[in-house]
């Protein structure tokens, strides 16, 4: 019988050759700053400083104050929302620079929500969300069951809490919406973020499957999104997307019940370009799972590898996620990395998936 320091240490190396680790220059690429590039983050909206130019009161339209900023000038709009809940989705498309601020003692006393999933049945001529209409399908989609759409740039989120509720009622794999399971159809985002240099500080995003959907708005186009002093939580995929995006000092929260016994979370999904060579940085932040999570149920991410087949995933041409978790604490919950979502096998040479000076 092999002792226990035996075991222990077959334990770390099997850990280590499924968690790769950085060397410290290989690190030294891999920071906030080198992320953001040449993007200095303005100072967040502060309503100590100056009044907002709009402000929604409970029973009161989000939407038609976003709808109020204009298109386009230098000039940051802001829009206080003071405490309560607002269902139903919100578009911020094409606007000028634009910053939503709720409860600043209480993220969670302004809560923007709604509660479509992907597999909901639409009519074809039905939009599936303001900003993604989706014609001529008649489910919602992933795209389209977002509660909250960034499409624009120089966008500030602030003190605030953004919920996908649609599956919060399902317990241990059971009570699913019709023709929606495990398999498919679940995906329910909370908020996706499309454009360049968008700012989120103290919010709470809340979902299960795919809760922060974070994108290009085309291959060639910049899409820097820093989020600081948050809650993400969710249990599959519920980071994912092709954008550049930075989590620092933030908690990172695996939730528990929803899915069949046995069933494990997936935290990270990034599908960076092969080209590409900054993808997700969670940096300075922690992982932590909720009770009911048994140790190392829930792999730390896998390559999103977006409209690729299995097997015909192509090195330097298909998307190869890169995600780099750094000087975290990561909880006792998370288990290696995943095999891709075309199937091809977690491997240190060809994915692009590592961590750096992470501590229990």
């Amino acid at each position: 019988m092999k002792s226990a320091l035996a075991l222990l240490l077959v334990a770390s190396l099997s850990q280590a050759q499924e968690r790769p680790q950085l060397a410290p220059q290989q690190a030294a690429q891999h920071t906030t700053a080198a992320y953001l590039g040449d993007w200095k983050p303005a100072p967040l909206a502060d309503l100590a400083a100056s009044p907002p130019d709009l402000v929604v009161r409970a029973g009161e339209s989000v939407q038609a104050a976003i709808d109020k900023v204009p298109a386009e000038g230098a000039k940051r709009w802001v829009i206080q929302i003071q405490p309560g809940t607002y269902r139903g989705p919100l578009c911020i498309k094409d606007k000028a620079p634009i910053a939503l601020i709720g409860a600043a003692l209480d993220a969670s006393a302004v809560v923007l929500v709604d509660n479509r999933f992907s597999g909901k049945p639409k009519g074809e001529n039905e939009a599936a969300h303001p900003c993604w209409p989706e014609l001529g399908k008649t489910t919602i989609g992933t795209s389209g069951s977002t509660s909250v759409l960034v499409q624009s740039n120089d966008v500030q989120l602030i003190s605030l809490t953004i919920a996908n509720d649609a599956m919060d009622g399902v317990r241990r794999g059971e009570a699913y919406p019709p023709g929606v399971g495990e398999s498919g159809g679940a995906q329910a985002v909370a908020l996706t973020l499309t454009g360049d240099r968008i700012q989120l500080d103290n919010v709470r995003l809340l979902g299960h499957q795919d809760t922060l959907y974070v994108k290009r708005s085309a291959p060639e186009k910049p899409a820097r999104q820093l989020i600081r002093h948050s809650l993400i939580a969710g249990d599959v995929d519920f980071i994912f997307g092709n954008a550049t995006l930075v989590i620092e000092h933030s908690t990172v929260l695996t939730r528990a019940n929803r899915r069949t016994p046995g069933h494990g979370g997936i935290i990270l999904a990034p599908s960076t370009a092969p080209d590409v060579n900054q993808g997700f940085l969670v940096t300075h932040s922690r992982l932590v799972g909720e009770p009911g999570i048994a140790p190392g149920a829930t792999s730390l991410g896998r390559a999103w590898d977006a409209g690729v087949k299995a097997g015909t995933w192509v090195a330097g041409s298909s998307p190869n996620g890169m995600a780099v978790v750094r000087d975290s604490e990561i909880g006792a919950h998370v288990g290696p990395w995943n095999a891709s979502t075309s199937r091809r096998p977690f491997d240190a040479a060809t994915n692009r998936l590592s961590e750096f000076n992470n501590r229990p």
